[in-house]
């Protein structure tokens, strides 16, 4: 990357990471080493992967060979990326195809963090704060069941269950059932197996 337009980044304040055709991480912005540990050392050279939440790891790894061979140019995911202390922090991943740099193909990664959902060990998070009844409703949401359905399961009228969904789509900040089972799995209160529903 040239001098002048890596300076321009520098001063932006834009998270992005430039990829090398193996996944590896070349050059990174001040704001992305900020969410993900903030020191080059333990960024640059480092896989990718190896920042995303082990839930959408394999997934994530597919769309970045798809774009560094050539089969896609772009793609664009929610997902949990890992910060530095432990915790993980919800947002959308774009990866643009380019080439002609460090002699080969590779990507530009951008990043861009809702930081209104983070989960980890040193963070107080959403996971620490969902009710039992909470996280019980969310697990009964990502295997289909419907309202009435989860009403007859947990002895609650359909408005108690229609009040409580309302309170989980809104500390996910989801439009719908499937935006906040999708949030909700991406940072790890989901166990696997339980998203995507079993049909």
């Amino acid at each position: 990357m040239e001098t002048f337009h890596r300076a321009l980044l520098m001063q932006s304040g834009i998270s992005m990471a430039v990829i090398d055709a193996e996944g590896g991480i070349l050059w990174a912005s001040p704001s992305f080493l900020h969410y993900f540990s903030g020191a080059r050392e333990k960024v640059i050279g480092e896989h990718l992967s190896g920042f995303i939440h082990p839930g959408a790891k394999e997934y994530l790894s597919y769309l970045m060979t798809e774009v560094l061979e050539g089969r896609r140019i772009r793609f664009s995911e929610e997902v949990a990326m890992a910060r530095g202390n432990g915790g993980f922090v919800v947002g959308n991943l774009v990866g643009v195809a380019v080439s002609g740099f460090e002699g080969g193909p590779g990507l530009i990664a951008l990043w861009q963090p809702d930081g209104s959902l983070t989960v980890g060990a040193s963070d107080k998070s959403k996971k620490a704060t969902l009710s039992e009844m909470g996280r019980r409703i969310l697990e009964g949401v990502a295997r289909g069941l419907s309202t009435a359905k989860l009403a007859s399961q947990l002895h609650m009228s359909k408005n108690g269950i229609s009040y409580h969904l309302g309170e989980l789509m809104r500390q996910f900040q989801a439009d719908n059932r499937t935006e906040l089972v999708s949030k909700a799995y991406s940072v790890g209160l989901l166990k696997v197996g339980t998203w995507p529903p079993a049909t």
